[in-house]
């Protein structure tokens, strides 16, 4: 009896990427959520009749989910995966958006802003894991690079939509038009994005979340890593400080109008994008990540010299030239900082750099909603509670450069 013939292996199974076009504008809509209500935060306290305070918590409560969000989401993602975390989160941002638009209460306002977080931390998370499950190295780079345009875009489009939206109609406006844009992303993404994570049964079978949280507590002893994300938070905490009290600064205390707020947050955006570049071109010289940090806190330190001396000025325009220009500065300083204080940190744990870049972002999130808490409590003027909080924050960061420099850098 003649033997049987050989049976080839199956083929692997290929991968289809997703469209990059759908994650950019994925990544859009759900950042946008940060941005595109802040000049109706005025309007939402008065309607809700609540305290500065009070309506800084949508911004504040958001940042501290999204900081829990990043530690657990991409865990979620190897064991359940890509496709099924991405959409159920994503599914229940455009839920929270629509609550919003229609509540009567700040309370509720507040607690859907956390089911928002979860889904905008989640497609964050997860379409990098997708774009690193689907493509080689070099092409992640690019991937990567386009998916930032996403991030760009929206600090500079949301908040000048929105001052259109809340001057001529009203604050929830703006959440409809995020629901209205967000719903057909929605379907695209459930037909074209599959599963790209094939080794989900073997990591689900080898994962331990007594093994994962032990790998952040190791980073988080490290007295270097501390140093690190005190930088970073505190450079964090003080641009979002500016963010929360801002139009209460501009609309109320200085009669700006809505529109006219709006094109602040251009000038802004044009400032981490001439952050970056510099940055960039710092480290093709070959300049060592601490030397571009402390570029980078020296330029905090001038933004902030900015905001102090706003005072002096007689014109409430130079006074409010001032605070931007210092804004300005502090958002350059962040495109200065972040991306090095990353390489930092995740060459300083080789087995565990996942660990300790998802411990930062934790940090600087968390950060970012306590400069939102200490500069909406304080009782002073909203510029003043500005001016206030930028010294403390910068000075913060000063003191984490001072624990890093005592240290041994793996990059130096």
């Amino acid at each position: 009896m003649g033997q049987a013939p050989m049976v080839p292996d199956p083929l692997p199974m290929t991968i289809k990427p997703v469209p990059t076009i759908l994650m950019v504008l994925l990544l859009f809509v759900t950042q946008a959520c940060t941005d595109i209500f802040l000049p109706g935060l005025p309007q939402i306290a008065r309607e809700f009749s609540s305290s500065i305070d009070v309506a800084s918590l949508t911004i504040s409560v958001y940042n501290y989910c999204q900081a829990a969000v990043v530690l657990f989401i991409g865990v979620v993602s190897d064991v359940r995966g890509r496709r099924p975390t991405m959409l159920i989160c994503f599914a229940l941002h455009i839920a929270a958006t629509v609550w919003i638009a229609l509540c009567d209460a700040i309370g509720v306002m507040i607690a859907m802003r956390a089911v928002q977080a979860l889904g905008s931390a989640a497609v964050y998370i997860v379409l990098r894991m997708i774009i690193k499950d689907t493509l080689d190295k070099k092409a992640q780079i690019h991937a990567t690079g386009l998916l930032v345009i996403g991030l760009v875009l929206s600090p500079i489009l949301a908040p000048v939509v929105g001052s259109w939206i809340v001057h001529w109609s009203g604050w929830r406006e703006c959440f409809w038009l995020l629901a209205l844009l967000e719903l057909p992303l929605f379907i695209w993404a459930w037909v074209v994005v599959g599963e790209t994570n094939l080794r989900r049964h073997e990591m689900k079978a080898a994962f331990s979340w007594s093994a994962h949280a032990g790998n952040y507590g190791q980073v988080l002893k490290d007295p270097y890593f501390r140093g690190m994300a005190l930088i970073v938070g505190a450079g964090f905490a003080a641009f979002y400080a500016f963010i929360s009290i801002s139009s209460f600064m501009f609309i109320h205390q200085f009669q700006m109008r809505e529109t006219t707020y709006g094109y602040v947050f251009i000038g802004l955006a044009l400032s981490y994008l001439a952050g970056n570049r510099l940055m960039s071109m710092l480290n093709e010289r070959a300049l060592a990540p601490q030397r571009i940090i402390a570029l980078g806190l020296w330029v905090s330190v001038l933004g902030a010299v900015c905001v102090l001396i706003s005072p002096l000025f007689a014109q409430g325009a130079a006074i409010v030239a001032a605070i931007v220009a210092g804004t300005c500065l502090l958002r350059l300083a962040t495109a200065l900082i972040i991306p090095p204080a990353q390489v930092e940190v995740t060459n300083r744990f080789p087995q565990h750099g996942a660990h300790a870049l998802g411990l930062l972002t934790c940090t600087q999130y968390c950060f970012a909603a306590i400069g939102t808490m200490v500069v909406s409590n304080l009782w002073f003027a909203p510029s003043v509670n500005f001016m206030i909080s930028t010294v403390v924050f910068v000075v913060l960061s000063a003191l984490g450069y001072v624990a890093v420099a005592r240290q041994r850098s793996p990059l130096r």
